[in-house]
């Protein structure tokens, strides 16, 4: 591997002290701004609520894809925009921006039917919008106050925390919300959720900041330089095939109990908090996976389960005795594998980002990994609504549905992207392109 000089990092600058205070405040918003992320991406309760308003199971899937639509069109040019205002003043805007969607959904229903359940869809893809902005700042923020070694740990405790935090939290609205929830309770709960992001805005504002790094590069130069990255380009397309093929497992879940299973609202919430503890004891274990094992071997395994755990909701007849207690636990280790795979995503990226280009090497892999969930949850949303699959089919005398072939689906392309694992840097021989791994 070629040999590059080493400049003392703004962190490695900072003594133990500053560094663990800015680690506090780091977790502190995630802490505040996780409860709108999982609730648009891991929870059933926006996709319960475009239900209680009579939206179709189209438009719930949809709501779940304009996160990474966003992504696609906007992460780029928000790190231009990033470089030219500042971070500060760019989480900030994203912080009130991403607020404002949570309460215009959290009024929908005052407008009345049929349009409340589209305003609905416009309050998610108003805070979809602020996302990106907020995204491309993350990472940068974060090379501020950790050290190498201290990546995986960090990252581990983070997402740990925060999603014991959420899941907690949602396993109690879902005991208190019942069976069937009245639509105010959802109101009153999307409220405070748009509320607390204000919080995150508050939490970045303590952390500290390398002013040195920003405008460093034209927006033509830092994407030209972040191609050019050989092992960088070769991760996100394989972050890309990996979203393809996993984004819409958990949200085809939530569907398929509701629509085809005829699930109660309280049984599909009790799956999404499933799901999240698996990622929680993940996120618990990741570290010290990743120490004993590397990305080398975690990322690989990650994979290969989720092409499982496709195939088992392919597989399950609804028919099974313990049917929703099966699907649980597939919730729970596809949650527990997402966790894993998510730290292999963040140490792989602040590995191969250059110093003086994070924000643009992370807002270049995050939009691979965005073309890859939206296109995901777009053609899932198009074949739902379209119904262009049989409504149910029969093989080796059994009965599948439209959902069970899409779960059939995925798991066909999880498997056949495993032949792109040797994109994975950390699987790789070693090249002349930058790489710092811990």
């Amino acid at each position: 591997m070629k040999s590059f000089a080493h400049r003392m990092s703004f962190a490695e600058q900072l003594d133990d002290r500053a560094r663990k205070r800015g680690r506090f405040f780091a977790y502190a918003s995630t802490w505040f701004g996780c409860y709108a992320e999982v609730m648009l991406d891991s929870s059933a309760i926006i996709v319960l609520y475009i239900t209680l308003l009579r939206g179709s199971a189209t438009l719930a899937m949809l709501s779940t894809a304009l996160s990474a639509a966003a992504a696609i069109v906007l992460t780029i040019p928000s790190a231009a925009i990033a470089d030219f205002a500042g971070l500060r003043k760019t989480y900030s805007f994203a912080c009130y921006m991403g607020c404002a969607g949570f309460l215009v959904m959290a009024a929908a229903p005052f407008i009345g039917a049929p349009a409340d359940k589209y305003l609905v869809l416009l309050g998610c893809l108003v805070y979809c919008l602020s996302r990106p902005l907020y995204s491309v700042t993350w990472y940068p923020m974060l090379d501020n106050i950790l050290l190498p070694s201290e990546r995986g740990r960090f990252f581990g405790k983070m997402r740990f925390s925060y999603l014991a935090l959420t899941a907690a939290s949602f396993f109690l609205v879902s005991l208190a919300m019942g069976k069937n929830p009245p639509i105010w309770s959802m109101q009153l709960v999307i409220m405070l959720v748009g509320l607390m992001v204000i919080g995150r805005k508050h939490c970045l504002d303590k952390m500290p900041l390398d002013n040195r790094e920003l405008g460093r590069y034209d927006l033509r130069k830092s994407l030209a330089m972040s191609i050019r990255n050989r092992p960088l380009t070769g991760w996100a397309i394989y972050a890309c095939c990996l979203a393809l093929g996993f984004s819409s497992l958990l949200p085809l879940t939530y569907i398929y109990l509701d629509r085809e299973i005829k699930a109660g609202a309280a049984v599909v919430q009790w799956i999404s908090v499933a799901y999240m503890v698996g990622m929680i004891i993940g996120y618990l274990l990741t570290a010290r996976l990743l120490r004993r094992f590397g990305v080398r071997l975690l990322q690989p395994w990650g994979h290969i389960f989720y092409a499982a755990g496709a195939f088992a909701l392919f597989i399950l007849s609804p028919t099974v005795p313990g049917f929703f207690f099966i699907v649980g636990t597939i919730a729970f280790l596809l949650g527990f594998w997402a966790a894993n795979c998510l730290c292999c995503y963040s140490l792989e990226l602040m590995a191969l980002a250059r110093p003086g280009n994070k924000t643009m090497a992370s807002a270049y892999i995050s939009t691979y990994n965005s073309i890859g969930g939206a296109a995901s949850r777009f053609f899932t949303s198009m074949v739902i609504g379209s119904g262009m699959l049989a409504p149910h089919w029969t093989k080796w005398g059994m009965t599948f549905c439209s959902y069970q072939t899409l779960f059939l689906f995925y798991a066909a392309l999880q498997a056949f992207f495993l032949l792109l694992l040797f994109l994975v840097p950390s699987i790789v021989p070693k090249n002349d392109d930058y790489y710092a791994p811990q």
